[in-house]
């Protein structure tokens, strides 16, 4: 039986990465100016400049990398930022789920082999 494995097609699966994070690198200073969810609460309501510290632990505040001079590619770079460390973590956490079941899926592809054969 043969098995689909995303391995086969990394080269795609790379390029197809880059692809993504550049378009959404180029895109996100264009993102939609209007607040949502809490911000658009907090502005409805009036209590919007109560909520004006920034946390001094943030990494990434208000989704700008400080120290560029052009808001396009503080937003940009911000949003690609997210995207790789978000890329990094579900890698280790895939990497790790797929090493701990790794040998119930070589015994059930033993099996489906022998059935193949008889």
């Amino acid at each position: 039986m043969n098995a689909y494995r995303v391995t086969e097609h990394r080269k795609r699966w790379i390029i197809l990465a880059f692809l993504t994070i550049a378009i959404a690198c180029l895109l996100s200073p264009w993102a939609s100016p209007h607040p949502d969810g809490l911000e658009r609460v907090a502005e409805d309501h009036g209590f919007l400049e109560k909520g004006t510290v920034v946390n001094e632990l943030a990494v990434i505040p208000d989704y700008e990398v400080a120290g560029i001079p052009w808001t396009a590619v503080r937003i940009g770079l911000a949003g690609g930022i997210g995207i790789l460390v978000m890329a990094v973590v579900l890698f280790g956490l895939t990497r790790s789920l797929t090493r701990s079941g790794g040998g119930r899926h070589e015994q059930r592809t033993d099996e489906w082999e022998r059935i193949d054969r008889i």
